[in-house]
């Protein structure tokens, strides 16, 4: 029997500012002090000292994450320093203390973290270092290091995960692992994932951050890194599945531009991407399945941060997408059979599962996606690939949880 496996995607996880002002250790910021007290004080229940712990962020999401997920993928939005100043001419500047991060990614399993975003250098970022040996989890990054090879080339993960976390890579060459992870590793899948962005422009030049626009030159460069990482230089086992995980287009837009979405085709049928988990919007996009087990997730949507509420686009409804991959048989590789999609909720800092049909706001989810997805589906894409267009991807009932399903093989 080919086994299954469960891969978890959440869209951008924002965990500084008035989030970082609730736990003991926090950034110094009078301001967000000011700010968090009154929050505090209208609910102290389950925001006073001590009632915000490392697993709060997580809300009634965790079970699905740090109980079901084989793997565990997030966006995340905020920089990890107690360096004092931020980059120059930006409206938002996000960080939180060194001390919290590690320990708030471990109480949800979080395997791997996107830097490839608009506030990874809002500040220094120090996430790589936070990771020490004697920590029991290590979180694996791309998109941005400590080297330009560091920032283009994937991360890889071991699928199952691996129980030492010593044969996760950050990024750049891995290190040389002991005997012991050698044969830890021995039968498991190796999953690479890539990180990229296309803002801000500002920081195109930065040689420690992987910037891409949609010229030819930067299709050039995609199709390069994800050709030349196709096999590690550790040993001689391929990649199993190749994600990118891209935080691409302004804010508040329903549907991706069309160079996003052929991007995206490019990166699907000419890089080997198998899932393209998408980020940047602030709420949920559509999905396509451009041919059988690809995938390509537009906008995840927010999962967790303080931000304040757009009422049209609904920041505070998000999603956790769960990709379950099969082994094929025959061959060292997995692939994505079905979508999953858990509509979630932001409330006081927190992500809430939304269950049940009727939940207006459970139901919101459900029916923006669905439409945008179709909308997506019934849209000349033209990107001069060819692509499955089937009208409508769903199943017609929901899940025994309230999730969407889509089928992708």
């Amino acid at each position: 029997m080919a086994k299954e496996y469960a891969l978890n995607f959440t869209g951008d996880v924002m965990l500084g500012r008035l989030i970082d002002q609730l736990y003991l250790t926090h950034v110094s910021n009078p301001e967000d002090q000011k700010h968090i007290r009154v929050f505090q004080a209208r609910h102290a229940s389950r925001l006073g000292f001590g009632k915000y712990t490392v697993s709060s962020p997580w809300g009634t999401v965790l079970p699905l994450l740090a109980d079901e997920g084989d793997l565990n993928l997030i966006n995340l939005e905020t920089s990890i320093t107690t360096h004092p100043t931020p980059w120059p001419d930006k409206t938002f500047n996000y960080r939180m203390h060194p001390a919290n991060a590690v320990p708030i990614l471990a109480a949800a399993k979080i395997d791997f973290a996107c830097l490839a975003n608009n506030h990874t250098l809002d500040f220094v970022w120090t996430l790589k270092h936070s990771s020490s040996p004697e920590q029991q989890h290590r979180i694996a990054i791309a998109g941005a290091g400590e080297s330009t090879q560091e920032a283009v080339s994937p991360a890889i993960l071991e699928l199952p995960r691996s129980k030492s976390q010593h044969g996760v890579k950050h990024g750049g060459r891995p290190g040389a692992l002991s005997s012991k992870d050698l044969e830890e590793r021995k039968g498991k899948h190796l999953i690479h994932v890539y990180a990229a962005t296309d803002h801000p422009r500002a920081w195109s030049d930065v040689p420690t951050f992987h910037f891409v626009d949609y010229s030819e030159k930067s299709r050039e460069h995609l199709r390069r890194i994800t050709s030349r990482y196709s096999t590690p230089v550790s040993g001689s086992e391929e990649a199993s599945l190749k994600i990118l995980s891209v935080h691409w287009g302004p804010n508040y837009r329903w549907h991706p531009a069309r160079e996003i979405r052929s991007m995206a085709h490019f990166l699907i049928f000419e890089c080997g991407i198998d899932i393209i988990h998408g980020h940047s919007s602030h709420h949920v996009q559509g999905i396509e399945c451009p041919a059988p087990g690809k995938l390509i997730i537009y906008g995840c949507g927010d999962f967790v941060d303080d931000y304040a509420l757009n009422k049209e686009f609904r920041n505070d409804l998000g999603a956790l997408y769960r990709v379950i991959v099969k082994e094929e048989m025959g061959a060292k590789k997995v692939k994505p059979v079905r979508l999953e999609i858990f509509p979630t909720k932001i409330t006081h800092f927190q992500a809430y599962l939304l269950r049940h049909k009727g939940d207006k706001d459970h139901d919101w989810v459900v029916d923006t996606i669905t439409r945008l997805t179709n909308e997506l589906m019934r849209s000349e894409c033209d990107c001069g690939y060819a692509h499955d267009t089937k009208k409508n991807i769903f199943r017609p009932s929901l899940g025994d949880r309230g999730q969407l399903i889509i089928d992708l093989v």
